[in-house]
């Protein structure tokens, strides 16, 4: 038992007090002060500290010259004691559970500022300037400092602490935090509910600051900087409790109160004894005025208004002033849609639109038409991440947002491990994160296409992707669509990701013409009702796509032409990873790949959109970090692969799959996925072997998917749609002919080549292909035995009709050849 523990005299645990009054008090100027761990490690607070000199054992845990700081409560009075030392978890004495109280330094007047830290080095810095400091006192308070924003416990127990003081009377509580941290909304919702202001550590007054408030911070300058930050703070009006905003007083001087309970309208009457009555009545349910917002062209003008569902969820909807002239009958059934039912009565009606219309105007924010990057925001359709350089990002589409989130983070990592032997999982999954990245890294736009036999787990893997952004079901479309609504789904989705299922549900022309959108980028362009030109709708984005037929057999069915720009948009990749278990590569949960399969969709189903709000936080706390860092990654991955290609398209497409693998590899660094470091550049470099292999020796892509049609075509009909010019009699000497059916052309097994007419040429075997181009492609590749300056010559002697006309001549030698 440690002597902490042992009891007194008397029987009795030693008491808080008591533990401290046994420490050994060094001061600022001491030899031991100077020497101690946590001072070395995380800089003098200037203040005398307790330090119990030693071994001290407390259960299992040891701790050498551990500090002790007193912790109280808001009334200062000394309740528990913590025991500090380097890298380990705090102990609170005496029961080793959480803090009910703070740790300070510095004199606390209830009237002066106090600062909030939540980290020791913090705590040290701050109280060397002579500001009154607290400690929250969180378990990792004395490990080495991380930075990231607080979550769930860590911001409950600032809230109790902050709750505490503000009980207590203590009016000026600030807290130095980055300005990412102050845009997330836990934050916000921290300073809304409680008497906390925070403090932009990146504030630009008299001058740009960059306090972290580390050891190496300058005191001089971390004081100024408090000093400043707080004296620019801006001003919040307390209001009176039950109100959501500030009293609307109206032209005949009746005044509306937005209170938590509703909207009333309030009138003061005199009567004929003088004496004044007042009455109160309802106009709606609360709904409170956040300002105005105009677009980049100060156009579109909207109020913003805000307000609970009978379900209690928040709406924020950006009203036209147009739909608010006139009877507004535009503005009402917007607010009616979204649950909040507007007055009937006709001078109810009048208040309530009065109020919409002319309440004072404190903010402006910029609306946008489209979600993703705008500088280093990132706007979602509910939400902007990252810095917006003071005005804040509304986003302003009718379209539904499909991203949500359900379960837990740890629930959809679950689910991230268990894909992480699967080399095209992780692809699909790397590919869903990459969205973000291909407008700062200058990549373009472009997609996968997973084929392969049907139930072999294709659709499994790409449509689990989606549970980084919502639920499965709704973020991943079908290909059963129009260009017109896939251009519309693109938007809403700029700078993210989308997943196409079953490829053949969509007809050949719409295929081609959606590949050519998505991957370029670019919407159609439409006119308005006076006839001029609307705004043509932009987006990036990186898609995955599956179905059992390949791009050109589809695209054969249509009789369209095949082109490498296509090919190089739509990567196409085998689902069959070579096991036997369809797109696995290892049966790692259950006995089958059935269960893999089905325990993916389980997980998928129940736990989303977590990881994508992760990853935006990730991505937006330090935008220009994160990509100098992806850029690197992007340049070792085409490093790794650049000698297996030899031309410019699959150079292309390397691009495409080093992007994938960086957003794969940065969200593990991130600590999103749950995978082993390097694994998405490993799972990717293989799929994009086995692209790469499909081609050769990454020659002419539209060369060689132009040889290869030919190919498959006389291999498929050699025998059953080219005559045989071998004669053959019957036993009188009369030539028999087989019946065929659908006539292509001859063989004649002499020469080894196959006969075929121009016109069958064109009608039979360029389905989908450029006939000009085409014959340049086999005469280049000495396919075709032609006369000199044509792509045919006569035939050697008669066919069996009699003639001997000009025909195309294949030299079945050279076909063969071709995988050679």
């Amino acid at each position: 038992m440690s002597r902490h523990e042992a009891p007194t005299a008397n029987g009795n645990p030693k008491s808080p007090l008591e533990i401290i009054n046994q420490t050994t008090v060094l001061k600022p100027q001491d030899n031991a002060y100077l020497q101690h761990d946590l001072i070395v490690h995380f800089g003098s607070p200037e203040q005398p500290i307790y330090v119990d000199m030693g071994k001290v054992t407390i259960g299992d845990k040891t701790y050498i010259d551990p500090l002790l700081l007193p912790i109280v409560n808001g009334s200062l009075q000394h309740i528990q004691t913590a025991i500090l030392t380097i890298d380990k978890l705090i102990y609170i004495y005496p029961d080793g559970g959480k803090a009910k109280g703070f740790a300070y330094f510095g004199e606390m007047v209830k009237d002066q500022p106090v600062i909030i830290t939540h980290h020791l080095e913090a705590f040290f810095k701050v109280a060397s300037t002579g500001y009154a400091v607290v400690l929250v006192l969180l378990p990792n308070v004395s490990k080495s400092y991380n930075y990231n924003a607080l979550k769930g416990y860590e911001l409950k127990q600032v809230e109790y602490v902050v709750n505490q003081l503000s009980n207590a009377g203590y009016t000026s509580l600030y807290m130095p935090s980055r300005p990412e941290q102050i845009k997330l909304d836990e934050y916000i919702q921290l300073e809304q509910n409680t008497a906390l202001r925070f403090l932009d550590q990146y504030m630009e007054g008299s001058k740009k600051f960059m306090i972290d408030l580390s050891c190496d911070d300058d005191n001089a300058e971390v004081k100024e900087f408090l000093d400043e930050a707080i004296d620019t703070l801006p001003k919040i009006d307390v209001l009176p409790k039950g109100h959501l905003a500030k009293p609307f007083r109206m032209d005949n001087n009746a005044c509306l109160h937005i209170l938590d309970s509703g909207l009333y309208l309030i009138k003061e009457t005199t009567d004929s004894d003088g004496e004044t009555k007042q009455t109160k009545t309802l106009i709606s349910s609360p709904i409170i005025i956040l300002g105005e917002a105009r677009n980049k062209c100060n156009d579109h003008w909207k109020r913003v208004v805000q307000f609970r569902d009978k379900d209690h969820y928040m709406h924020t909807l950006l009203i036209p002033y147009e739909h608010i002239m006139g009877e507004a009958q535009d503005a009402l059934r917007i607010i009616a849609n979204h649950g909040l039912m507007p007055p009937r009565q006709g001078s109810k009606k009048n208040v309530f639109m009065n109020y919409i219309q002319d309440y004072p105007i404190e903010k402006r924010f910029r609306c946008v038409a489209k979600t993703g990057w705008y500088d280093d925001a990132y706007v979602t359709a509910h939400k902007t991440y990252g810095n917006t350089d003071g005005e804040d990002l509304l986003f302003s589409n009718d379209r539904n947002d499909p991203y949500s989130t359900q379960g837990t983070f740890a629930g959809w990592q679950q689910l991230s491990k268990l894909i992480e032997p699967h080399a095209l999982a992780v692809l699909s999954f790397s590919c869903a994160f990459a969205g973000q990245l291909v407008a700062p890294l200058h990549i373009e736009s472009g997609g996968f296409h997973i084929y392969g036999s049907s139930t072999d787990g294709k659709s499994t893997i790409t449509k689990a992707s989606c549970s980084i952004w919502g639920n499965p079901k709704p973020v991943s479309k079908s290909w059963r669509t129009t260009d017109n609504a896939l251009e519309a789904e693109a938007e809403i989705r700029n700078d993210n990701f989308l997943n196409l299922d079953e490829l053949r549900q969509a007809s050949p022309k719409a295929v081609s013409d959606i590949i050519y959108m998505l991957s370029g980028g670019d919407g159609k362009a439409r006119a308005n009702r006076s006839g001029k030109n609307k705004e043509v709708k932009t987006f990036n984005l990186m898609y995955c796509s599956t179905g059992e037929v390949m791009l050109e057999e589809h695209l054969r069915r249509g009789s369209l032409e095949l082109d490498a720009g296509l090919l190089i948009r739509f990567a196409q990749l085998p689902s069959d990873a070579g096991h036997d278990y369809g797109v696995f590569e290892t049966i790692n949960y259950g006995t089958r790949p059935q269960d893999v399969a089905n325990r993916i969709n389980e997980l998928a189903s129940q736990h989303y959109g977590h990881a994508g709000v992760a990853w935006l936080t990730y991505l937006t706390q330090d935008k220009d970090s994160v990509m100098e860092r992806a850029k690197g990654l992007l340049e070792d991955f085409i490093k790794q692969y650049a000698p297996k290609t030899t031309n410019g398209q699959t150079s292309r497409v390397l691009r495409r799959f080093a992007l994938v693998a960086v957003a794969g590899e940065l969200a593990t660094q991130a600590d999103i996925t749950g995978w082993q470091r390097g694994r998405a550049f490993d799972a990717v470099g293989q799929c994009f072997n086995t692209w790469l292999n499909s081609f050769g020796d990454g020659s002419n892509l539209e060369e060689t998917k132009i040889l290869e049609h030919f190919k498959a075509f006389i291999e498929s009909h050699g025998s059953s749609r080219f005559e045989s010019l071998t004669v053959v009699r019957q036993a009188d000497g009369e030539i028999i002919r087989p019946r065929i059916n659908n006539q292509v052309g001859y063989y004649d097994p002499d020469e080894r080549t196959y006969l075929v007419s121009s016109t069958l040429f064109k009608k039979e075997m360029c389905l989908g292909i450029n006939e000009a181009n085409a014959k340049k492609v086999l005469k280049k590749n000495g396919w075709l035995m032609c006369d000199s300056g044509r792509y045919d010559k006569k035939t050697k002697g008669k066919l069996p009709d009699g003639t001997r006309p000009r025909m195309i001549h294949f030299d079945e030698k050279q076909i063969r050849a071709f995988d050679d």
